[in-house]
């Protein structure tokens, strides 16, 4: 079922631009109903004729057009936007903020307004619609916002819900900076097939499916990594030396000890 509802996407760039290409391909909207705002007239009618989508350099017209705005711009730009499209806000509207580090009740005090504010935080798998998104709503969001947010969101990925907005730093530090820690590993285990004799192009695509495959049957299953894990480990076999490896080298802890900095440099930033 498609959303009745318009869009107003602000600063289309490449996570704006993703957005854009899978609501469409997922005929979750048609292209008339998105208005996509860039601080360039040539980046707008380039993307105007990408997509066939309205576009400018008005945030002011595309909020006062629009019932849903995502507020896609980096966030030292989230303070120069809200007073620009304050007047053209209320209460029927929805505000969806995917600025990282960017709080709904920073959002909400700068509007000053009883206007739905959801935080989302996806990740750059969205790319290839395999994203990984968390909606964290602000005071004044419903469940019929919510709904709203689920099905935009759920065009490029998964989507979960979250009611704590202290643990978006550490969904910031797991899903949205994980897929870097997943390069780094593709990285290491082609490194390590290519050592051992493996041409580059079959080692990267070996390890690049392995993690894929290992991804989808968690997903799948539902069972614990555990569990799986044992199940490729037969006794006395190559598995089992190969984790002894990772294991003497701090591969558990140090992707633990990640999640860690990570998160303390997300609460850093926010504040």
């Amino acid at each position: 079922m498609k959303l009745k509802q318009n869009l107003a996407i602000i600063g289309v760039g490449k996570m704006g631009d993703t957005l854009i290409s899978s609501l469409i391909k997922n005929k979750v909207v048609e292209p008339e109903q998105i208005f996509g705002t860039t601080s360039r007239e040539e980046t707008a009618l380039k993307i105007r004729k990408k997509h066939q989508i309205h576009t400018g350099t008005d945030n002011i017209q595309a909020v006062s057009k629009s019932d849903i705005i995502i507020l896609a711009v980096k966030p030292q730009m989230i303070k120069k936007v809200l007073p620009q499209i304050l007047p053209e806000l209320n209460e029927e509207k929805i505000i969806i903020s995917i600025a990282a580090a960017t709080s709904s009740s920073f959002i909400e005090e700068q509007l000053n307004k009883s206007i739905p504010v959801i935080r989302a935080m996806p990740n750059t798998a969205s790319l290839v619609n395999e994203g990984m998104t968390v909606l964290c709503p602000g005071k004044f969001v419903d469940e019929e916002h919510l709904k709203l947010a689920l099905k935009i969101f759920k065009s490029i990925g998964e989507v979960e819900i979250i009611h704590r907005e202290e643990l978006m730093d550490v969904v910031t530090a797991l899903s949205g900076s994980g897929p870097a820690y997943s390069y780094m590993m593709i990285e290491s285990l082609t490194d390590g097939g290519v050592r051992m004799g493996l041409p580059r192009e079959l080692a990267r695509k070996l390890a690049a499916q392995s993690v894929l495959g290992g991804a989808k049957m968690i997903l799948e299953t539902g069972l614990h990594p555990a569990l799986l894990k044992d199940e490729v480990t037969t006794p006395a076999g190559v598995t089992i030396d190969g984790l002894m490896e990772l294991e003497d080298g701090g591969f558990r802890v140090a992707l633990i000890k990640a999640i860690d900095r990570a998160t303390q440099k997300s609460r850093q930033i926010s504040k």
